[in-house]
């Protein structure tokens, strides 16, 4: 009754989750160019997720898995038949392949070439972590696949869930649910106990779960200018992909169910008013006459559904520095970013290219 109260409230007054606005980035997030000026840019056509198996890089496109050279570039090292939904380290000499149809395989380690069901609903994954036997697994959506992503969010589900698979019986158990996208895990052990933290996209936000208190969800960073997404471990720091932007014009059409609703059924859904991996491919997307300024020059501040941020978090989950690709950059829609080699690599799926920078490059506040 309470609840109900509540956001009727938050409807009349335009506050809570009925506000429109979007925090600002400052601080560790103020933008900037670093993305785009990488050093290292190497095209990779649909690269989404990237992870190190063996000493050596790896990154999860279209159906396959491809292995980093030398050289830096990309060479396939298998193909699966099917999309592959995410990667993840699954102990020492292993890695665990999640497929767009729900199965993950083992590659390497102890349980080379088994093969997992999480359950017969859990055809979404987004994002996996491995702790002491047993395989962590994000089911972003019930009703929709993983490339529906921007349809869940116009639908505003929450019918994410977070899986706990033992590796060794294959016996799986959920052990949160009700999450909206959930897209990314981490193991965090501060204090002597392990939890598992997790990016919320469409709640904007990073919570923490508590194995030991079902149902205990704390919130570490809320409100977050964007879309969050997979997170990785970097010694003494974590990073988080962002993947897309959110805009005031997504805010309030995400409060317009009539709209949406006839939006999703009458156009197509290039054309959406959603966030993306890349905009301004087409100037029938929404926002592209406001994002055309002075001349026809793209400015770096002009609105758009789509860019490029890579977040760099400490050990509380607190962002301590940020890499950009603003509305004129060509490094957009970051799904992925890793540590590895000395060097910070990201996986930008709307442009299809991974970009790597020196790690040391980067400064508190970057």
């Amino acid at each position: 009754m309470i609840g109900s109260v509540t956001r009727a409230l938050d409807s009349l007054l335009g506050r809570g989750e009925a506000a429109v606005t979007v925090p600002p980035f400052d601080g560790a997030l103020r933008p900037n160019r670093l993305l785009d000026e990488a050093a290292g840019r190497v095209p990779l056509e649909g690269v989404d997720c990237l992870a190190v198996h063996g000493g050596e890089l790896v990154a999860s496109a279209a159906g396959g898995v491809f292995v980093r050279g030398k050289r830096g570039t990309w060479a396939l090292r298998k193909s699966y038949g099917a999309a592959v939904s995410c990667l993840a380290p699954a102990g020492e000499g292993a890695l665990a392949v999640a497929l767009a149809n729900g199965e993950v395989l083992i590659e390497g380690g102890a349980f080379d070439g088994r093969r997992y069901r999480v359950g017969g609903s859990v055809t979404c994954i987004t994002a996996m972590v491995v702790s002491g036997g047993q395989l962590f697994v994000a089911n972003g959506s019930a009703t929709n696949a993983a490339d529906q992503w921007q349809r869940d969010l116009l639908e505003r589900n929450a019918s994410g869930s977070i899986w706990r698979l033992a590796l060794d019986s294959g016996k799986a158990e959920r052990v949160a649910d009700a999450l909206a996208w959930p897209s990314g895990l981490a193991i965090d052990r501060a204090e002597g106990r392990e939890s598992l933290v997790v990016s919320e996209a469409w709640r904007h936000r990073l919570v923490r779960l508590d194995a030991a208190r079902p149902g205990s969800r704390t919130v570490l960073h809320g409100d977050l200018p964007g879309y969050p997404g997979r997170i990785s471990p970097a010694g003494d720091h974590y990073w988080l992909a962002v993947f897309a932007p959110r805009s005031q014009l997504v805010e309030f059409v995400l409060r317009e169910p009539a709209y949406r609703k006839r939006m999703m059924a009458e156009v197509p859904p290039p054309y959406w008013v959603s966030p993306k991996l890349r905009a301004g491919r087409s100037f029938y997307e929404s926002l592209q006459g406001g994002g055309v300024k002075h001349l026809g020059m793209l400015k770096p501040w002009a609105p758009v559904m789509s860019a490029g941020l890579c977040v760099r978090l400490d050990a509380g989950f607190q962002p301590r520095a940020s890499l950009h690709s603003r509305a004129d950059g060509a490094t957009h829609g970051v799904t992925s970013v890793i540590e590895h080699g000395g060097e910070v690599l990201a996986a930008a799926r709307g442009d299809g290219v991974v970009a790597s920078l020196p790690a040391s490059a980067l400064g508190e506040d970057a």
